[in-house]
């Protein structure tokens, strides 16, 4: 009798979720965020906290939804007048949670990104005389959550934030006139992600 009780609550609450989702944005929206990026790590010594942006297709058939998109941030970084970047594509799975309301909602999300990072500088040295570019590509997992505001029958607002790790394989440095190739031990990283954006809903 628990168990019956407890599958009757748990599919309210799942139905009671599907309509909120269903009150507050159609099954597909494209999102554009501005996005405010904080690394940590021996990955990311000596770089400064970036901004850039990131844009995404969202399928939204419940209270779960899932967006696919890119990212881009720049990053200053000590001693170089150059800056680093870092970008890549993800996937971001999320997950409404039911408050009552047609206004607001907020959610909690996950984020599986392929992140590439790299940096070209001018080089005056016995392995290269020239521009000298550096790169490494890495695997990175987020998660967090933000909270979702109808601004229209079409339009949120949403304002999220994430922590996240990422895995550096091993970097690649070029010479550009040579060609010459050098890899190095690249690293780890975290990250906190701040993310404000509008979600635009398409179709029925």
């Amino acid at each position: 009798m628990k168990v019956a009780i407890w599958l009757v609550a748990v599919g309210a609450l799942v139905l009671s979720a599907a309509d909120a989702a269903a009150q507050t944005a159609q099954q597909i929206s494209i999102q554009v965020s501005g996005i405010y990026a904080s690394l940590f790590g021996d990955a990311y010594e000596g770089v400064d906290n970036g901004i850039g942006g990131e844009a995404q297709l969202r399928f939204t058939p419940s209270a779960f939804s899932i967006g696919a998109g890119g990212q881009y941030t720049r990053h200053g970084v000590e001693g170089l007048d150059e800056d680093l970047s870092l970008m890549g594509v993800f996937l971001e799975p999320r997950f409404v949670i039911p408050v009552g309301s047609n206004y607001f909602a907020p959610y909690v999300s996950g984020r599986l990104s392929l992140l590439r990072q790299s940096i070209s500088v001018d080089a005056n040295s016995g392995f290269c005389v020239g521009k000298l570019s550096g790169s490494t590509t890495g695997v990175t997992a987020n998660g967090g959550g933000g909270l979702l505001v109808r601004l229209g029958s079409r339009l949120n607002l949403d304002a999220g934030a994430t922590y996240g790790y990422t895995r550096f394989g091993e970097g690649t440095i070029r010479c550009e006139s040579t060609g010459d190739r050098l890899e190095f031990p690249s690293g780890n990283g975290s990250n906190v992600i701040v993310r404000v954006g509008l979600a635009i809903g398409l179709g029925g």
